[in-house]
């Protein structure tokens, strides 16, 4: 393992595989962490032999601890040419290589916390196969404690629109604005706050917005207002509209993710109606998303 010492606690950490979904996922970060001054760690993971390929290939006569050393330092020299691209245009940017025999899964989560950004790539639309993420974008956003960005082909360097945040309105949803309030203000982005609500006299009609002026909603449209006022204060640049919707939140992110630059949401176990409406919403968002997906991991909400 070759890791750098010191790394900032709130650096943007990216797993890079060389794949061309990690190549997005690089360019986003290093725009990120650019913007925003803080410093980029480049991660590659690569699984170790498990004891049975071991064994078969000691029998062969090859030297496992030299493959060891191989693997380590093809990982290396992949890293710093994923610095060097980094760089390239950013000569301020601060960039540290973590190269690990490791399970991906398992070396990415232990990074993720709620002052670090675990940005990976995805293919696109539909299942997140690719070759560093797979079952590990699954796992981050299912089990990450912290903010995890799944990135989008062709959006590195510059989304096709705005952002777009999910708030739930239960006492969990400050982690989700600071994340969204802190990329659309570096990128100068607007900001889109959503919140979806259960009308079971309207549950055939699928999920649609509310119109700003539809009587009836005040105390909600109260909530959100009170919701996003420190963010407000805190990013005052960013131009925000608060949004009421009926119906799932999957179905209605989805639906915006066609023209939206980055959707934010954050995931944990709700019970009863909230998870009818909010539960296990994340990992779906990722895997069909037309956009950037930003997950941030809850903790249980106190009872």
């Amino acid at each position: 393992m070759t890791d750098a010492p010191q790394t900032p606690l709130d650096s943007i950490f990216v797993g890079f595989d060389g794949s061309a979904p990690s190549e997005a996922a690089l360019e986003w970060a290093a725009e990120q962490a650019s913007l925003e001054g803080r410093s980029l760690v480049l991660v590659h993971a690569v699984a170790p032999l498990s004891s049975g390929a071991a064994a078969s290939l000691g029998s062969l006569g090859i030297d496992t601890l030299r493959l060891r050393e191989d693997i380590l330092a093809d990982a290396e020299a992949l890293l710093e040419r994923a610095r060097k691209r980094a760089t390239a245009g950013r000569p301020d940017l601060e960039v540290h290589q973590m190269a690990r025999i490791a399970d991906p899964r398992e070396t990415l989560l232990s990074l993720a916390g709620k002052d670090r950004l675990v940005v990976v790539g995805s293919r696109g639309m539909g299942p997140v196969r690719s070759l560093l993420l797979g079952s590990v974008s699954l796992a981050l956003t299912k089990h990450a404690s912290g903010p995890v960005i799944v990135v989008r082909p062709n959006q590195a360097t510059e989304a096709r629109g705005d952002v777009l945040v999910a708030v739930a309105l239960d006492g969990t949803d400050g982690p989700v604005l600071d994340l969204a309030f802190r990329v659309a203000s570096v990128r100068g982005q607007s900001l889109t706050v959503l919140h979806c609500f259960w009308d079971a006299s309207q549950v055939s009609s699928g999920s649609a917005d509310v119109a700003d002026d539809e009587p009836g909603l005040d105390d909600l449209r109260a909530q959100m207002s009170k919701l996003v006022e420190a963010s407000q204060a805190a990013y005052p640049s960013v131009p925000v509209h608060l949004q009421l919707a009926r119906g799932f939140v999957d179905a209605r992110l989805l639906e915006a993710s066609r023209h939206t630059g980055l959707v934010v949401l954050g995931h944990q176990r709700k019970p009863l109606l909230g998870e009818l409406v909010y539960g296990s919403v994340a990992p779906q968002v990722v895997e069909a998303s037309a956009c950037s997906v930003a997950v941030v991991g809850l903790a249980e909400p106190e009872v």
